[in-house]
């Protein structure tokens, strides 16, 4: 009896966790929570973890939104560009003409000016460690209790304007797209483990939290999903030009901006589609794949909420090349070392956890 209650509460939770949050492969529904406007240009979108707290900078400020879309603080900027924030919400970075970070009351905790303009930010989840891209060169900062004083850690020049910078969790693997189009994987100090060659110039980058997947887009109408090695596992044409990209924290979900929010799963497909004349530029989907903030044109920012839909997920993009781990081009420098890659087996787990349940039914008939 007792092995056959905790058979049932087994069951009980791992159901309760699938209608809680989406599921590898399914399909989804969005909402609109909120929506705020700032007035101008938005240029850079974050998210929390637990999706509960958001940021949005244009060329002048940069705003911090509650879970209401309250805006709780602005702050002014030079020239900004790019915005991220700890998953906690409580510290927040910022890139322009100086590279800011602030509490989450709005405090300037720190600032650094550099000699070129910054161009993406990214900062671990304890908020201890900002990483800056600054022309050709990837700065590491390390930061004490206070969050008031920074040392470098590291610095290193890629020989490539950087675009966009992100990090994992814990900020050992951090990755940047390159004006040229290429995706450079770094380990936590700063080595050089593989580069990718898109062939697409100005490419956007992510990284999911937990390492396992990266994301590049560009402006040239491409999607590439690789895994932590630098492998191809699909790349599609995309509707319009990508201008961001963001990944959930197993890399199970992806979405990015190419006017609308198209949702993509790990396998490809859409799972999830918000068309809109807006003018999308900029998203972030929070860690555990509920809630998307994005921008538009007319400089407003919205939150939406995802969660499981009724039917199946859409097909594959119909352009959309899967590979099966090939063999890395000379070019991607991939590193040797092994790493675990996701597997769609929760279509397997919950057809053995039915056969379970009936096999227990039978055996209390």
């Amino acid at each position: 009896m007792r092995q056959n209650l905790m058979v049932f509460f087994f069951l009980a939770v791992v159901v309760a966790g699938g209608l809680a949050y989406p599921v590898h492969g399914q399909a989804l529904s969005g909402e609109e929570v909120w929506r705020s406007g700032t007035g101008d240009r938005v240029v850079g979108v974050a998210l929390s973890q637990n999706g509960l707290s958001g940021a949005a900078i244009t060329g002048e400020k940069v705003y911090f939104f509650d879970r209401n879309g309250t805006t709780l603080w602005s702050y002014p900027v030079s020239r900004g560009r790019s915005v991220a924030i700890s998953s906690d919400g409580e510290y927040l970075a910022t890139g322009g003409d100086q590279f800011l970070l602030f509490g989450r009351n709005g405090e300037v905790l720190w600032r650094y000016a550099p000699a070129s303009r910054i161009q993406g930010v990214a900062i671990t989840a304890d908020g201890r460690t900002v990483y800056a891209g600054v022309g050709t060169g990837l700065l590491a900062f390390s930061l004490g209790e206070g969050r008031s004083a920074a040392n470098i850690s590291w610095s290193l020049d890629t020989g490539d304007p950087i675009r966009s910078v992100s990090i994992d969790g814990e900020g050992s693997s951090i990755v940047t797209g390159g004006d040229s189009g290429d995706v450079y994987f770094y380990d936590g100090d700063g080595r050089l483990l593989w580069k990718y060659k898109t062939g697409s110039s100005g490419i956007r980058v992510a990284i999911s939290h937990d390492g396992s997947t990266v994301a590049a887009a560009s402006s040239q109408r491409v999607i590439f999903l690789l895994n932590r090695h630098g492998r191809l596992l699909w790349k599609s044409p995309a509707d319009e030009a990508v201008t961001d990209v963001s990944l959930s924290e197993d890399g199970s979900t992806l979405v990015v901006a190419d006017g609308g929010i198209p949702v993509f799963s790990r396998d490809g497909e859409v799972m999830w589609r918000y068309a809109t004349g807006e003018g999308i530029r900029c998203v972030s989907i929070s860690p555990d794949a509920t809630h998307i903030i994005a921008d538009s044109l007319e400089g407003t920012v919205s939150v939406f909420r995802l969660q499981p839909a009724t039917g199946p997920a859409g097909a594959p993009s119909p352009d959309a090349v899967s590979t099966t781990e090939p063999s890395p081009s000379p070019e991607q420098q991939t590193s040797t070392g092994q790493g675990a890659e996701l597997s769609p087996a929760a279509p397997a787990a919950a057809g053995a956890l039915l056969a379970a349940l009936a096999w227990w039914r039978r055996k209390n008939q």
